[in-house]
């Protein structure tokens, strides 16, 4: 009888064994499961214009939304060379994995030349976009702004990686200093680089302050102008390339009527003549995007020889690329606010 008593007591106390070893499996694998379910992400609000069909942005729209970015994410594609300057300035680049080169590299701008090698795939370029490559990428997130926020190209994106979080990082024009910062602060808690934007945005509100001092004291009027092909625009407050320059730092514009419009208002020699700006900030397009430089040819007219900039040759010809292809990082600012400066001194 004994026996038979030990031997129910074993196969009982096997069972128990057996079972409670069973549960802490269980158990074990589900915290595993629950870690990786709850990865850490940020929440970012984001607010962007998204342009329809027509030229004159008539029919653009408003987006507001709240995205959930993960945080240090592995596989990052950056669709803007604004926000490509900051990743880098931060010290993330090793998270980059795609951006717009062009064919041959030849979209790049020169400072962001460290993004040429192989081990980034060229996505194309700012407006045209590579699909496919996107997809062989298979990122966590993307980063875009205005030239690629229509909704086409979100449509193809959201195809080509449905798992990545898509987050806008264009600058404000109307808010532009403002919302350089807060990019610079919200990329800065995506990878985990928050003293690090903080760092940034001091070195930026100093150049700021030194350059709003020298507007402040100089009584020199200025004008942007751009150059395309021979044609001319200008850009004044409250305006694409305007903002930053009289918005932003107080520099004094030649013309403070000038329509506000993407692609600026259309002018002639005659008006630049009756304007007589003290200050000529010259961005020559067609050196941005690889065309015929026409800027020197433009500015040697004749009916423009007695303008005080053409005559005292305070002419800046400022970085094309850089206004008009990666304007909106932290550091491609400073860049531009050591352009604006020049004129002034």
């Amino acid at each position: 009888m004994k026996k038979v008593f030990s031997f129910i007591l074993i196969i009982v106390l096997s069972i128990v064994l057996v079972a409670c070893g069973s549960n802490s499996n269980s158990d074990d694998k589900s915290s595993k499961g629950d870690t990786k379910s709850e990865s850490k992400t940020v929440e970012i609000q984001s607010k962007y214009q998204v342009r329809g069909e027509k030229k004159d942005g008539s029919d653009s729209k408003t987006v507001k939304e709240k995205v959930k970015v993960p945080v240090n994410p592995k596989k990052v594609v950056v669709l803007d060379y604004g926000a490509l300057d900051t990743v880098e300035a931060l010290g993330a680049k090793d998270a980059v994995k795609g951006v717009p080169k062009g064919e041959g590299g030849a979209s790049l701008p020169k400072f962001l030349n460290t993004f040429k090698g192989n081990d980034f795939v060229n996505t194309g370029t700012v407006k045209e976009v590579n699909y496919d490559k996107i997809a062989e990428i298979k990122p966590d997130l993307i980063l875009f702004s205005g030239r690629t926020a229509g909704t086409k190209v979100q449509d193809e994106l959201k195809k080509a990686a449905p798992d990545a979080a898509r987050l806008y990082v264009g600058a404000d024009e109307h808010n532009y200093l403002k919302s350089v910062k807060d990019n610079t602060t919200n990329l800065g808690k995506i990878f985990d680089k928050e003293s690090k934007a903080k760092e940034l945005n001091s070195d930026l509100d100093n150049k700021v302050k030194t350059a709003k001092d020298k507007a402040e004291k100089s009584k020199r009027k200025a004008m942007y102008l751009l150059v395309n092909e021979g044609e001319l625009s200008t850009f004044g407050p409250s305006s694409r390339f305007g903002s930053l320059i009289f918005d932003e730092l107080g520099v004094t514009p030649a013309d403070k009527n000038v329509k506000a419009s993407n692609h600026g208002q259309p002018i002639s020699y005659e008006y630049i003549n009756e304007k007589n700006p003290d200050i000529i900030y010259a961005m020559d397009r067609g050196q941005a995007i690889g065309g015929q430089s026409t800027a020197k040819k433009a500015l040697s007219n004749d009916v423009i020889k007695d303008v005080k900039a053409v005559k005292d040759d305070n002419v800046v010809n400022v970085d094309a690329q850089l206004w008009y292809l990666a304007s909106g990082g932290v550091r491609t600012t400073e860049k531009q606010i050591d352009e604006i400066v020049k004129g002034l001194e």
